[in-house]
Formats: structure tokens, sequence, C-alpha cells
């Protein structure tokens, strides 16, 4: 940047292969390791063969499971799914850096029309969440929404709780409206004709 010559775009960064639908590796996630460090992770360029908005991380991994258990679960992040899949739940992916699109749902949808959306309880997660329905719902997937108890991250409540008891929440996650009215009551106050 101060005109020294060349640097290494990723150094100091935890570095995540991002697989095509095949599992052919067509690009990295870089994760900074220092907390001054921005972008907190740094994805390579878009290519004629990495396009993030087309790319589901893990998806490779995680469609047979998909097909077999009839759901995805989606997360935020990369270190959501390595987490999660890690303590053995496998049906976990997630978009490489973007916001949900329809293209990324038309393929889970080619294994599971069913989806989980469990993202991180901070309010950037819960507006991320909110916009990832709308899609989902565009494109007729069936929605239902796991929230956390405890303001824990998927990767920390499985480390936290297990396999087991993160399943169990996936399975009793209920649907899309329950949470999109307990979000819309807790904006409003709903002792006036206002609210």
């Amino acid at each position: 940047q101060e005109g020294g010559g060349f640097f290494e775009r990723f150094r100091g960064r935890l570095m995540f292969p991002i697989h095509n639908e095949s599992g052919k590796i067509i690009g990295f996630g870089g994760r900074a390791l220092a907390p001054h460090d921005e972008p907190k992770y740094l994805n390579s360029p878009e290519t004629p063969i990495y396009r993030k908005s087309f790319v589901l991380y893990n998806l490779h991994r995680a469609k047979e499971v998909i097909r077999k258990v009839d759901r995805t679960i989606l997360v935020e992040g990369y270190m959501d799914v390595v987490g999660v899949y890690g303590a053995g739940v496998h049906e976990v992916v997630a978009s490489c850096g973007t916001a949900l699109t329809s293209t990324q749902v038309r393929a889970l949808k080619r294994h599971s029309d069913k989806i989980v959306v469990n993202f991180d309880p901070d309010a950037a997660g819960a507006n991320a969440a909110e916009r990832s329905i709308q899609i989902l719902l565009e494109e007729g997937m069936h929605v239902r929404v796991l929230h956390l108890e405890g303001g824990l991250d998927p990767d920390e409540y499985v480390k936290e709780h297990g396999e087991d008891v993160y399943r169990a929440a996936a399975e009793k996650a209920p649907g899309y409206f329950y949470w999109l009215a307990d979000r819309a009551r807790a904006r409003s106050d709903m002792r006036s004709a206002e609210g």
C-alpha cells in the first residue's frame, strides 16, 4: 500500500478452502487472526469459476446428508460450519461472505426443500436471518428458525452442549412465522394501540 512492492493478500489469516458442489477448490476465505486486521473475513476475488453468490460453503460435503435427513441447516460463517459439522451434524452449510441469493437457494432446493436457519443471535444475525427468510420463501422452501439460548452462536453452542442437544433443538425449531412474530412483538409496545 505504501508502494514498496508486493505482499501476501491473505497474510496473518486462517484459511478456508471454498469448494464447488462437486468438491473442487475454487477459492479461499481468510479470517483475520489479529483483532485489528480488517476486514475480519476476506475472500478470493471473483473469477469465472468462483462467484460467491453461486457457492455455498460445505455443500459438497453436506449434500448427501441433506438428502438423507431431508433438511439443511444454514449458518452464517465458516467457523459455524466447521464447529457444527465437526460435532457430527453434517447437513450444515453457509453462504460465502455474502447475503443469501436465489441461486444459492435453488442449489439447496435440489437436495431438500426444508431448511433450518440458525444465524448468530446478535442484531446483525437476526437482520440477516429476516432477509434470508424472504428469499427462501420466494423459492418455495419450508423454513424454520433456530434461535439458540444464552446468546451463543452455533459453533459455541455445539461446543458447550454437544451434538445431541443441538440436533434436538434443530428438530424442534419453530416455523419462521413464529420467529418473525416474536421479533415484531419485541420491537413494538404491545400494550398500546400503535404497537
